[in-house]
């Protein structure tokens, strides 16, 4: 089952960039697969949504639980069509430099060969584009960052 790990420290407070990724309902603004996503169920401490992706001219819909765990965790998991299991982790821990050091587990195994396209949104490089995409829009939301990103 592949599994990806990708750590980044950004220049933003861990409880904004965990709001930043909570707010699904934002990812078609700047998320460029990321077409559609409607949320269901809200409590306090999470939520579902069905999820839309395009890759080329293949639409994907998929439906996920989200589990949040302010300011420090958020946990997506789906084993609904086209996964078999799904799971991203996201951590936001206070770096010992004051910045915030993102860790973002990607686990996940597809129901179907036929639906590869669909694990290449989880490689590595775009796991990590995606992170690149959240830092890009705390800039846009709260002004640049106090020092230079870097991977870890």
């Amino acid at each position: 089952m592949p599994t990806t790990t990708v750590k980044r420290e950004v220049y933003y407070p861990p409880h904004r960039m965990f709001d930043l990724v909570a707010d699904v309902q934002r990812y078609p603004e700047f998320l460029p697969t990321w077409q559609a996503v409607r949320v269901r169920n809200t409590k306090d401490d999470g939520y579902d949504t069905d999820q839309v992706v395009r890759l080329g001219p293949v639409r994907h819909t998929f439906t996920t639980h989200t589990q949040l765990s302010a300011p420090n965790a958020i946990r997506v998991q789906s084993s609904q069509a086209p996964f078999r299991q799904f799971e991203l982790l996201w951590t936001f821990d206070v770096a010992d430099d004051g910045g915030c050091l993102i860790t973002l587990d990607v686990t996940f195994e597809l129901r179907s060969r036929a639906l590869s396209a669909l694990g290449m949104l989880l490689s590595r490089d775009s796991v990590d584009r995606m992170i690149t995409a959240f830092e890009d829009r705390a800039h846009r939301m709260y002004g640049p960052p106090a020092n230079t990103s870097h991977d870890c």
